[in-house]
């Protein structure tokens, strides 16, 4: 007997350190941001964490009914199953920065030292497999508890890289930031920028998706140097605050908003929150400073109204004689001057035109050629668009934003054969949810053939008949092949699971 408990125990010890790694990286992706983490919650997918059938079942066996050898392999059994998933590596882990890593050994040394009080009852039948379940469902409390215990610790840690990025930008007289922020377009707008201004200066630029106030200051500190001219920085936020935040470290001239809507309504608690929260970017420019403003949003034209010089992309530039393709677009860039110019570029979708136009504009002022701008935009890389097996794929799964969903939905219209989405529903949208997804049904039932749905939080809000819910990623992936021929193509759009993308690289 104690043998089998043995077992039982190494096997449970492996499924809490897979559970661990689990909320850590939930943590992790929210930004270790309470309002997001337990927003949530407020997902289907969250609330199947809240409530465990199996537990409850289990629970109930061994309160109802002596201790006997049947409940056990029950229970061992599903921790050999996370214990296998551990093994094979199935399990989702967070990034292992210093901070995360910190997180994960203070939180197996606090489960230590419970195992260690409760040595003497460990192994006492009925008394164990109790505890064990218990601890098993505390999990998300313990690890929560443990990031919120050390969250003063790390705000003391954070603040103090702060202040030294501050310290070093303040010595960087003749750098250039460029701050870019909005509800969508922002990475689309600083690689566009990048390319473009690369070509006549020296630039660095944030990385990936680390538009928050710790990215922005490791890439001050580790990256900038003396002989940079440009820092393109792109900005982030969930509060009202934060772009503040983010501006008092990088001290951008040239502010860019890209656009405003509904992203992020859950946490910033209203429209007009997330309003005055972007144009924070243009309130903390210097009185020389620039404001470059998406003109087609009216969310934008209602919120600007500091008088400091400006550039209206949509207005003061525009685009004519638009050619869209299946992976470019082209079209000419005209001026209020009277100046234009023909933009051949790798980018897929209409979408991206007012981006163009925007990192066009901001090359222009800082004084490059029009024909040196055009040169530079046929150098962007098109990383979103694949074709395997006489399938085109478009990749868009680093995005989730309500705008370019519809307007990734209509780039499909170019396609003759099957058109495809696989997508979860969007999430952090508060109470505009709804409409926001029967928007996107109307869309797919438009221009899709089939809607593959990922997650069910207003998958009944889609109201299209075109749309399943399917979250096995093999089911996914032959309900994909069973409805392709040649010419078809797949859409896959925000966080879809790696495995879906990975069976279809094969």
């Amino acid at each position: 007997m104690i043998n089998f408990l043995l077992l039982l125990f190494f096997l449970w010890f492996f499924k809490i350190i897979k559970d661990i790694f689990f909320w850590l990286y939930l943590w992790q992706l929210k930004n270790y941001h309470i309002g997001r983490f337990l927003a949530h919650f407020k997902t289907e997918t969250g609330k199947k964490l809240i409530i465990s059938w199996f537990f409850i079942l289990i629970f109930a066996l061994i309160t109802r009914f002596h201790f006997n050898y049947f409940i056990l392999i029950i229970y061992s059994l599903y921790c050999s199953y996370s214990f296998i998933n551990l093994f094979l590596k199935r399990f989702k882990y967070p990034e292992f920065t210093k901070k995360a890593l910190f997180l994960f050994l203070s939180t197996i040394s606090f489960f230590v030292l419970v195992l260690f009080f409760l040595k003497e009852v460990i192994f006492i039948d009925k008394i164990t497999l109790l505890l064990l379940l218990v601890i098993d469902l505390l999990i998300p409390l313990f690890v929560s508890l443990v990031v919120l215990f050390f969250q003063p610790i790390t705000i003391v840690l954070r603040n103090r890289v702060i202040n030294k990025a501050r310290r070093k930008r303040s010595k960087l007289d003749n750098l250039l930031t460029i701050g870019i922020t909005g509800s969508f377009g922002k990475s689309s707008v600083k690689e566009f920028l990048k390319t473009i201004l690369s070509e006549s200066f020296k630039v660095v630029s944030t990385k990936d998706n680390k538009n928050s106030e710790m990215g922005i200051s490791e890439i001050i500190l580790k990256d900038i140097n003396e002989n940079h001219e440009i820092f393109i920085c792109e900005m982030g936020a969930y509060n009202k605050g934060g772009i503040k935040l983010l501006c008092s470290i990088a001290k951008p001239k040239i502010g860019i908003i890209t656009g405003i809507n509904s992203q992020h309504l859950a946490t910033f608690g209203s429209q007009n929150n997330i309003i005055q929260a972007k144009f924070e970017l243009i309130d903390c420019l210097p009185k020389e400073g620039l404001a470059v403003l998406n003109w087609e949003s009216e969310l934008v034209r209602n919120g600007f109204k500091r008088d400091i010089a400006n550039i209206k992309y949509g207005e003061d530039i525009w685009a004519e004689n638009i050619e869209i393709e299946k992976d470019k677009v082209s079209f000419k860039a005209c001026f209020k001057t009277g100046k234009s110019i023909k933009i051949e570029a790798n980018v897929i979708g209409s979408q991206n035109i007012i981006n163009l136009l925007c990192a066009i504009a901001v090359a222009k002022k800082l004084g490059m050629e029009l024909k040196e701008i055009a040169i530079a935009i046929k150098k962007i890389k098109n990383n979103n668009f694949y074709s395997k097996k006489n399938i085109d794929i478009i990749d868009f799964t680093y995005s989730s934003n309500p705008a370019s969903v519809l307007a990734h939905l209509d780039h499909l219209k170019l396609w003759k054969g099957k058109k495809i989405i696989v997508m979860p529903c969007l999430i952090e949208l508060g109470k505009e949810s709804k409409n926001v997804h029967k928007n996107i049904g109307q869309k797919i039932q438009e221009n899709c053939d089939l809607a593959i749905i990922t997650t069910k939080e207003c998958f009944k809000e889609l109201k299209t008949k075109k749309a399943v819910f399917i979250n096995n990623p093999n089911e996914v992936y032959d309900m994909i092949r069973a409805n392709s021929s040649f010419d078809s193509v797949v859409l896959l759009e925000g966080r879809v699971n790696e495995k879906i993308i990975n069976l279809l690289k094969k």
